[in-house]
């Protein structure tokens, strides 16, 4: 008898399941296009010796670089600003300076960069002493800075 009430209980068991509805298959994944990146403010820099106007072996990696970020977008304006540190007279400083933010400009040119599209900022030796008052040799260097039009508005 009991193997009777355990056949039973099975049969109604399954006939239950059968009539039972069953989930709706997954669904597929939604597969999204992927979002750009929005276009931020950059901002590279270039270092150079003491004295030198000539771009080194580092700076073509940095504008490398530069010509990668600025093909990720398309509405941009760039800037390029000159430094030179505090030794020497301030007037020979402005001129490395300038001399230095020319050369990089001459590569982003070589890059396919429109005149248009640049500005450059001479410093000269502005903000090349540190803190405790020693001249500060970072300062001997190009900035080079990727404006979005958006940012561009706003400041």
């Amino acid at each position: 008898m009991k193997f009777a009430s355990l056949t039973l209980i099975s049969a109604a068991t399954a006939a239950l399941a059968a009539q039972a509805d069953l989930p709706p298959p997954p669904q597929a994944p939604v597969v999204h296009d992927p979002v750009p990146a929005q276009c931020v403010t950059e901002e590279f820099t270039i270092y150079f010796e003491r004295d030198v106007t000539q771009l080194g072996d580092h700076a073509e990696a940095v504008l490398d670089a530069v010509a990668e970020d600025a093909a990720q977008c398309d509405y941009f304006r760039i800037e390029v600003a000159g430094h030179a540190d505090a030794t020497g007279p301030e007037a020979l400083n402005r001129k490395v300076s300038e001399d230095r933010a020319e050369s990089v400009i001459l590569a982003l040119k070589a890059r396919d960069f429109s005149a248009e599209q640049i500005s450059v900022m001479p410093k000269g030796e502005a903000r090349a002493y540190a803190a405790n008052g020693v001249v500060e040799p970072l300062n001997r260097k190009a900035t080079v800075r990727l404006v979005p039009v958006s940012a561009s508005r706003d400041s």
